[in-house]
């Protein structure tokens, strides 16, 4: 959390396993309550290559702003570019 807990950072590693690089790594995150009721859907386009077989970390990227009440994050890579 950020900004008096309204923006999200998230670290995450994104792992390509592919036999070719791939870049604009696109990464959905959703976020609920304590209890699981779902609050919000954010989007960040990741605009760095992952080459090909290998790991790359990033921590702290901002994914957004979300509702102050959100205690539970769940994020996924949904879209990527070939190079």
């Amino acid at each position: 959390r950020g900004g008096l807990g309204s923006k999200a950072l998230v670290t995450f590693t994104l792992r390509n396993a592919n036999d070719y690089a791939v870049k604009d790594v696109e990464i959905a995150c959703a976020f609920a309550r304590r209890d699981g009721s779902h609050l919000t859907d954010r989007r960040r386009v990741i605009a760095d290559t992952v080459n090909m077989k290998s790991r790359k970390r990033y921590a702290g990227v901002l994914v957004g702003f979300v509702n102050v009440n959100a205690n539970k994050a769940r994020c996924s890579p949904v879209a990527a570019s070939r190079i």
